[in-house]
């Protein structure tokens, strides 16, 4: 079948990939933590110097895991329309206030030199958090994040809260991701099969959209038997996520993960202030 149906390949929940980098070898809490330093880092940066940095940041992870970037080039790519059209729109609905340059006009829109600048700051931002996310799932397993959460939120069960049943429902939401995208995958070609229009003929986002909308009651009416299926199997298993567990992974946090969740905190915090710095 053609590459228009390979959904499960487009989902980037679930593709880890092991290594023996020492990024992968760093504790799963640190590496959490240092891919949240960074992410807060490029949302709040103001300028592009910080954008800069995080970029730079992210490719030195990227070769210090021995990842490939080619996947997060594709997920730009299938981004790129929607983060036009989000850039157009700052563009021309953007804020204006009196003292703006106006250095053009568009549909009767004044485009003005801030609105252009916001523009190309959404478009960086989100090419970089783009590449950032792809990174943050190739070098860290669902397992492993797991096991992270419940080590961070483990101090929070002193207040009675429900650490159990939020990773649990993180922990199963992050599995039936990549099931549901396999589903859909079924879907879209058992319709193709049976004379359905897959047919991609340039950018169409109706027509794609129009496309979409018959696997919606399939996949959600699959989905609902699926997570019934599993509740019922929990529920004759005896499940109880109130009752105290142990963890697969036996942590251990080393001075080379606190150095490198210093490090990228560090790096946050100069993303964040390089306008001030600058």
């Amino acid at each position: 079948m053609s590459s228009r149906f390979e959904f499960l390949g487009s989902t980037a929940i679930g593709q880890y990939i092991p290594r023996q980098s020492w990024i992968h070898r760093r504790d799963p809490r640190a590496r959490l933590l240092a891919y949240l330093a960074i992410f807060i880092g490029v949302v709040f940066t103001p300028d592009f110097i910080g954008l800069g940095v995080g970029f730079v940041c992210v490719l030195i992870f990227y070769l210090m895991a021995q990842i490939p970037l080619k996947p997060s080039v594709k997920g730009i790519l299938r981004a790129l329309p929607f983060l036009l059209i989000l850039a157009l729109l700052q563009i021309l609905l953007g804020g204006r206030i009196d003292t703006d340059l106006v250095i053009g006009n568009i549909l009767g829109f004044g485009v003005t030199q801030r609105s252009v600048f916001n523009a190309l700051m959404l478009l960086t931002r989100f090419t970089v958090l783009i590449v950032l996310i792809n990174g943050f799932v190739m070098t860290i397993s669902t397992s492993q994040i797991t096991a992270a959460l419940f080590y961070l939120l483990k101090p929070a069960e002193v207040v009675r809260f429900p650490v159990n049943d939020l990773l649990m429902v993180v922990q199963i939401t992050m599995r039936f991701l990549p099931l549901i995208a396999q589903t859909a995958e079924k879907i879209a070609k058992a319709q193709a099969a049976r004379g359905g229009d897959w047919d991609q003929r340039g950018f169409n986002p109706i027509g794609q959209a129009k496309r979409v909308l018959p696997l919606i009651v399939p996949l959600i009416i699959n989905s609902l038997k699926r997570a019934e299926t599993m509740a019922l199997a929990m529920e004759s298993r005896g499940f109880n996520a109130g009752v105290k567990r142990s963890s697969y992974y036996a942590l251990q946090f080393s001075w080379k993960d606190g150095a490198f969740l210093l490090l990228t905190t560090g790096v946050s915090a100069l993303m964040i202030f390089s306008k001030i710095i600058n």
